[in-house]
């Protein structure tokens, strides 16, 4: 492995230069956007798909530590022409040059040091939810993507570009249930659970595992445990389910409120297992109030078997769907399920007769590259938006450990306040943890 002192003290201002070259309009063939992507299993692998439709769209790399990804049916490449690495690190050092942006799909842990790198070597960035695992990197992620406006960001949260959620974020900010006094918000999802110390597995020839651990710290392997999809439920490489799913569904409540960072936030669920997120949670928020709100609203958060069936104040006649949002307003109550048309309420129950038009489907991953090209003026999920988005996510994932235990948020210090021990103890989870060998790249 490279190490990382080393490769960013050789940073080459000639790289930087070439990432920075414009699109320009005049020209009868415009350059391609060339793309490196880090992770290309699952998630990856459907985001790349996505994106090839993209007239622009050139992959010139790709990166996973799981070697058995850049293969396909009959042991053919998947991405012929791309180069092939195994470590990010070494893929910045030999081919920071041969890239304009960066795709990163990988397990939440390294959201933030790939994407931090990536910026400091000036490329635009396309980050998979959620932003990062711990709350400090969302916000030295937001502030590194502040100090580069002209790099076009976006998280990975396709469906805010679905026109389910346009249509609900514009109808409530267009006042069709009124101002908004409580929101609720959930998935059904449980990643977590407890489990039991069980033996060490070999590891695949395929499997770069110190790569896979990276900032987190070398954990022994356990075949099936982590690698591939139950990476979530691990306080090593995951968030839980609210992390995985808050983001998708918290972002029209962001977006339709105006919400930027809560004022306190409290737990109601069960405390975590001691490596593994807990199945169920209920946290609940408040916010300061919005031209869109009622004083300061209420906002609570679900996952698991805590997901509410029916809620007080609402009718029984309307039907809750197994994820999504209840925004409940002066003049009615708005239901926006994961994904499905947003269903409008009258106080008793009545479904509204006339809806507002709906609102036009957006591509999320072609805004990404329009933006970073010159096409558009700029993404719908930067930094700046998805960065605090997804520091409120991860608050009730920090404090859950401490059940009903009121913590007060400082924003701009970035840390809790309030009486007690268990104030210290939630601020020390804030802050990065990375591993030795590891530092973070100034921007």
């Amino acid at each position: 492995m490279i190490n990382r002192r080393s490769y960013l003290k050789g940073f080459s201002l000639t790289a930087a230069a070439a990432a920075l070259q414009p699109y320009s309009a005049f020209a009868a063939e415009p350059r391609k956007f060339r793309i490196a992507a880090v992770g290309i299993g699952g998630r990856g692998g459907a985001d790349l798909g996505q994106l090839r439709s993209h007239p622009l769209y050139d992959l010139t790399a790709v990166c996973d530590v799981d070697s058995r990804f850049f293969k396909g049916k009959n042991n053919k490449d998947r991405y012929p022409g791309a180069a092939q690495f195994q470590d990010y690190q070494e893929m910045f050092a030999k081919m920071a040059d041969k890239f304009d942006g960066v795709l990163i799909a990988t397990p939440d842990h390294m959201h933030a040091p790939i994407a931090l790198l990536a910026l400091h070597h000036n490329k635009h960035v396309y980050l998979q939810k959620p932003l990062a695992q711990d709350i400090g990197e969302c916000r030295l992620l937001a502030q590194a993507a502040a100090k580069k406006p002209h790099l076009a960001t976006q998280m990975g949260i396709q469906i805010h570009g679905h026109p389910a959620y346009r249509s609900a974020v514009q109808w409530i900010r267009n006042g069709v249930i009124g101002k908004v006094e409580k929101v609720h918000s959930w998935s059904g999802k449980g990643w977590g659970g407890e489990y039991k110390p069980k033996d060490v597995s070999a590891i695949p020839d395929a499997l770069d595992w110190d790569l896979y651990c990276g900032v987190t710290g070398k954990v022994p392997f356990v075949d099936g445990w982590y690698h591939r999809g139950n990476w979530r439920k691990w306080f090593s490489f995951g968030s839980g389910t609210q992390g995985d799913m808050g983001c998708h569904i918290v972002d029209p409540v962001f977006g339709a409120l105006d919400f930027k960072e809560p004022l306190s936030v409290i737990s109601r669920g069960p405390k975590p297992f001691s490596r593994n997120f807990a199945l169920i949670s209920k946290v609940e928020y408040e916010f300061k109030g919005t031209p869109f709100t009622i004083g300061k609203p209420e906002f609570t958060w679900y996952n698991g078997s805590l997901s509410p069936k029916t809620l007080e104040g609402l009718p029984k006649s309307i039907k809750l769907p197994s994820q999504g949002s209840v925004f409940i307003g002066e003049k009615g109550m708005l239901v926006l399920p994961h994904i499905g048309v947003p269903q409008v309420y009258q106080p008793d129950g009545t479904p509204l007769a006339v809806l507002p038009a709906e609102e036009k489907a957006v591509n999320h991953f072609h805004e990404w590259i329009d933006a970073a090209t010159g096409r558009k003026e700029a993404t719908s999920t930067p930094f700046s938006f998805s960065g605090p988005l997804t520091e409120a996510v991860l608050l009730g994932i920090v404090i859950n450990r401490w059940p009903n235990k009121k913590f007060g948020w400082d924003a701009a210090k970035c840390q809790f306040t309030g009486p007690g021990s268990e104030v210290a103890e939630a601020n020390a989870l804030v802050a990065p943890a990375w591993a030795p060998g590891f530092e973070i790249p100034k921007a």
